[in-house]
């Protein structure tokens, strides 16, 4: 019987002296797994800011303990990390932010003194460092414009539906509105109760945008209580909003905010898109940000 005991007890300390042998194993491979995949998420981190402190190439890299490589095709950013026998890689797709992309976005100056906004996640007030350039051509007449208004003009009714392209200043008096855009090679002022509701592209469901100024004077656009814009609108210079009612992106220089002016995409990213007839987002080192990724592992 002790002989019987003993051997019952040589094979149960046996199998448990087996069992902590194999959980040393086991913790150490998940050890590994953890650190290797704490070094590929490091290398998407790292990745990531050199794309964005440089250029593109320099999201492709390598140490000995990860290696990441960027498609700046398929805006694609992959990080492979290594800890002892086991990797753990990351990809990820990145997108690149634009101005319109913002309800707000300015270059040289925002003076934000008394407004009100509401926006979706990841559509907020940023600084952008160059600003997209417009093509005036393109909204010309020879392009896609509809009219022609050759020097200063003033409106104060219901204005034609469609593209208004105006080779001087215009000034928009109280009754007057628009169905369309209204495109200013001079400055733009607004006076009561003015609307402009943005049309959307033909066959697409991109928008043109609300108002485009190109104007090198102090004041390109300026705005007074009772005006309401539904669209993006872009100015290559200094904007004044004062009490207005805005919806969708405002793209200026300058920007300026006052006088308990509102500015609401009222929860939909309708107009959170880059218009046609600018300089196509590709041609901007503008940051890029994580789209969505994929882990897998190989070990």
């Amino acid at each position: 019987m002790v002989l019987i005991f003993f051997v019952i007890l040589t094979i149960v300390g046996t199998a448990f002296l087996s069992m902590a042998s194999q959980e040393v194993m086991l913790s150490r491979r998940w050890v590994l797994r953890v650190q290797a995949m704490g070094l590929a998420e490091g290398g998407i981190n790292i990745g990531l800011w050199r794309i964005n402190h440089g250029p593109d190439l320099c999201g492709t890299f390598s140490n000995s303990f990860m290696s990441v490589t960027y498609d700046s095709l398929s805006m694609t950013l992959t990080s492979n990390g290594t800890s002892g026998n086991v990797s753990k890689t990351v990809s990820v797709e990145l997108y690149k932010d634009h101005p319109f992309n913002h309800v707000v976005a300015y270059n040289t100056l925002l003076d934000t003194s008394n407004y009100h906004i509401n926006y979706l996640k990841g559509h907020g007030i940023k600084y952008f460092n160059p600003l997209p350039q417009v093509s005036m051509d393109y909204y010309d007449t020879s392009g896609v414009g509809n009219y022609h208004h050759a020097g200063d003009t003033t409106f104060s009714a219901t204005l034609d539906s469609g593209i208004h392209y105006i080779v001087g200043d215009v000034w928009m008096r109280s009754g007057s509105s628009l169905n369309g855009t209204i495109v200013v090679m001079g400055g733009i002022k607004f006076t009561g109760s003015v609307t402009i509701q943005a049309q959307q592209m033909p066959d697409s469901s991109l928008y043109y945008p609300a108002i485009i100024v190109r104007d090198t004077a102090e004041t390109d656009i300026s705005g007074t209580p009772l005006l309401t814009i539904k669209g993006a609108v872009f100015s290559t210079g200094y904007v004044n909003f004062k009490g207005d009612t805005l919806t969708g992106p405002i793209v200026a220089d300058r920007v300026e905010l006052k006088s308990n002016v509102v500015i609401t995409d009222y929860g939909s990213d309708t107009y959170y898109q880059y218009p046609p007839g600018f300089v196509g987002p590709d041609n901007y080192d503008w940051d890029k940000f994580i789209k969505k990724g994929s882990w897998q592992s190989f070990d």
